[in-house]
C-alpha cells in the first residue's frame, strides 16, 4: 500500500475516532467493557455442518455485538489488538484464554469492568448462541440470554442480541444493518490475518472488501485500527 493512502486511511481512522469521543461526551459513561470471541461448542456427532464451516462464527459473532456496541452512546469498547498487547505484556499465551478467571484477569488490565463471554454450537443445521455479561471485579453474572437460528440466517438474528446486550450494560441498542453471511465471512479472514500479525495482507484484503462493500463498520474500523498499529512500528 502506498504512503498516500496510507495516510488517508490514518486519517479517516483518526476522524472516526474523534466523532465517536464527541458522542460520547455527550452521553452519560457506561461501563467498560471487552468481548471475547466466542467458543465453538458444537459435538461433531449432533451437527450436520463440518466444524471448519462454522468456525467464522467465532470472531463474527464478537465483531457484530462490537459494531453495535461501539454505536451505543456512552459505551467504551476495548479494541482486541490492545488485548493482543496485554496479552503479550503478561507474556501469556493465547492457549490460556481457554481460562475464564485468565480472561478477566486481562479484562481487568485493558480497564474493562465488564466482560461479554459468548459461544455456540450446532445441532443438526441449526446454531445456538449463547452470551453472558459479567463484573470483572466479582466475577458476578450479570445478564445471560441465548437464541437459535439456522446457520445462514444466524447473523440476521445478532442485530436483536446485541440490542439487549447493550441495554444490560446500561445502554440502549442501536439498529445495526444487515449485511450478508459472505460480506462476514472475508471480514473474519481479514481479522484472521491481523490477528497473525500479517498486517499488510490484512490490509489488502479489508481495502478489497471496503471496495466490494463501502461503507462496512467493522471493515472500517479494523482497517483504521491495523494501520495505526503499522504506524508504531
Amino acid at each position: 500500500m502506498n504512503t498516500t493512502r496510507r495516510a488517508l486511511c490514518l486519517l479517516a481512522a483518526g476522524a472516526a475516532v474523534a466523532l465517536q469521543a464527541a458522542a460520547a461526551q455527550t452521553a452519560p459513561r457506561l461501563p467498560a467493557v471487552v468481548v471475547w470471541d466466542f467458543d465453538n461448542q458444537t459435538v461433531a456427532a449432533l451437527s450436520a455442518v463440518p466444524r471448519n464451516q462454522a468456525d467464522w462464527l467465532q470472531r463474527t459473532l464478537s465483531e457484530s455485538l462490537v459494531s453495535a456496541l461501539l454505536q451505543t452512546p456512552g459505551q467504551t469498547v476495548v479494541d482486541r489488538l490492545r488485548l493482543q498487547e496485554v496479552l503479550a505484556e503478561q507474556k501469556l499465551a493465547s492457549g490460556s484464554l481457554a481460562d475464564e478467571n485468565t480472561r478477566l484477569r486481562l479484562g481487568r488490565i485493558a480497564g474493562a469492568e465488564r466482560m461479554v463471554f459468548g459461544g455456540f454450537f450446532v445441532v443438526g443445521d441449526a446454531v445456538q448462541v449463547n452470551v453472558r455479561v459479567v463484573d470483572t471485579g466479582s466475577s458476578r453474572v450479570l445478564f445471560s440470554e441465548e437464541q437459535t437460528a439456522p446457520l445462514a440466517e444466524v447473523m440476521q438474528q445478532q442485530p436483536a442480541l446485541a440490542a439487549r446486550v447493550a441495554q444490560a450494560l446500561g445502554g440502549r441498542g442501536a439498529a445495526l444493518a444487515d449485511h450478508p453471511a459472505a460480506v462476514w465471512q472475508a471480514h473474519d479472514r481479514a481479522l484472521a490475518l491481523a490477528d497473525a500479525g500479517q498486517l499488510d495482507e490484512a490490509v489488502a484484503a479489508l481495502q478489497q472488501l471496503l471496495q466490494a462493500r463501502p461503507g462496512f463498520e467493522p471493515a472500517e474500523r479494523l482497517l483504521g485500527a491495523v494501520l495505526q498499529k503499522m504506524a508504531r512500528r
